[in-house]
């Protein structure tokens, strides 16, 4: 997956809930960075889904179209 700008959007027909690989790929960050600035309250909270971490598309992509 590439890493996209604020210029560039997600189309509809990727996935809704998205795992830690899948927001490294699309924000360029890594997974200190990303759990960092979730701390910090700078980033979308991740979802529980069992024992799994998941981000919701929507939060991913209005975080980077702010």
């Amino acid at each position: 997956m590439e890493t996209l700008n604020k210029d560039q959007s997600i189309t509809p027909s990727t996935k809704q809930l998205l795992d830690l690989e899948d927001v490294r790929a699309i924000t360029g960050f890594s997974a200190t960075t990303i759990y960092k600035h979730v701390k910090d309250g700078i980033f979308p909270q991740p979802k529980k889904c069992g024992r799994s971490t998941r981000w919701r598309l929507a939060d991913i992509q209005a975080y980077i179209n702010s």
